[in-house]
């Protein structure tokens, strides 16, 4: 059986889980970022005086695990139940997840089992937070500002005044239970989302650096389908080599580059609404012609790329689309020969 890693939160990852349950792979370890401090998650933080993780991305990873066909109304009930949020703005899933954490002494995996049992289900692998320490993001900009906090990324996604490095503080130790499926792993899935929240944010954890050097895993990541006016703006395929490899510590911080399979240009012209759309908060489609694709090949990187975008008409809004992921994901894990650099 594939060991199958992913790494990132937000609303990306969530998708390429859902991608791999569809294309028949389970036991999939999910590991996502702890620090966040924007919405619920942060105020819970903030009166807690950030001495508990945060839990969003966790949450959302674990009901992206839920591929179980049996007991379909408990399913559904437990998923209107951890997504209602009342008139104060709380979260009733995250009540009852910190709740289930305090019960079981930070214990995820308890959690998670306690969650099978009360629903009568098996979850499609296990969600993993890289850190149970509490820490919080720091960022500085390209105008040598310094930023405290994830909320932050969210609150400047549009200005110009775009990131260049990022760290934690205080330092915390990455959770065993992440190393251990990095270090086992036969393919780690960087996951599309916001880069230095969702998916750099895991590297910063003490022991995760050295997890990834010794993993023999190949390594895929799929890109953004939109940038990030803060993060991602004019992103190309050479960018992401170098970011990955600062934070990773990785010459070669991915072998796989899961590209859209149309240009920048292509799409905007065969998309005006959308990219009308996006045009107005500063955001642009992230695709590449082949010859900037090419030049990851000096880094005998593999460039795959495929029409897995999916508009949604009413809000011309991009997003991956699982069930076409699921078909890549079939292809390329049962024969993984076909990622071989050699």
């Amino acid at each position: 059986m594939r060991k199958i890693v992913t790494i990132g939160g937000g609303t990306g990852a969530p998708v390429i889980v859902q991608a791999l349950l569809q294309a028949g792979y389970q036991n999939i370890s999910c590991l996502c970022a702890s620090m966040d401090s924007g919405g619920e998650t942060g105020i819970i933080r903030s009166d807690e005086r950030d001495q508990v993780i945060a839990i969003s991305d966790l949450l959302k990873n674990l009901i992206a695990l839920i591929s179980s066909t049996n007991h379909k109304k408990n399913i559904r009930a437990f998923i209107d139940l951890v997504s209602f949020i009342d008139g104060r703005q709380r979260n009733l899933g995250y009540t009852i997840y910190y709740a289930l954490l305090e019960k079981y002494q930070n214990d995820f995996l308890k959690v998670q089992n306690h969650l099978e049992r009360l629903l009568g289900i098996k979850f499609g692998g296990t969600a993993i937070p890289i850190t149970t320490g509490s820490s919080s993001i720091y960022f500085k900009t390209k105008e040598g500002q310094i930023f405290r906090g994830e909320h932050e990324l969210d609150k400047q996604s549009m200005s110009k005044n775009l990131i260049t490095d990022v760290w934690l503080e205080p330092k915390v130790q990455a959770t065993p239970e992440a190393l251990k499926v990095i270090e086992k792993a036969d393919f780690i899935i960087f996951c599309p989302g916001s880069l230095y929240g969702s998916v750099l944010a895991n590297f910063l954890p003490l022991g995760v650096k050295e997890a990834l050097a010794s993993s023999k895993a190949q390594k895929i990541i799929i890109s953004n389908l939109v940038s990030n006016r803060n993060q991602t703006h004019h992103f190309t395929p050479k960018k992401y080599l170098k970011v990955f490899q600062k934070y990773t510590g990785l010459k070669r911080p991915f072998d796989i580059f899961l590209a859209p399979k149309q240009s920048q240009a292509f799409f905007n012209h065969r998309h005006l609404k959308v990219a009308a759309a996006y045009a107005g908060e500063h955001a642009h489609f992230l695709g590449w012609t082949k010859k900037e694709l090419k030049k990851l090949d000096q880094y005998h990187i593999k460039v795959v790329t495929s029409d897995t975008n999916h508009i949604t008409p009413q809000l011309n809004r991009l997003r991956h689309d699982p069930k076409k992921l699921a078909k890549i994901f079939k292809t390329y894990f049962k024969n993984s020969s076909i990622f071989s650099n050699k």
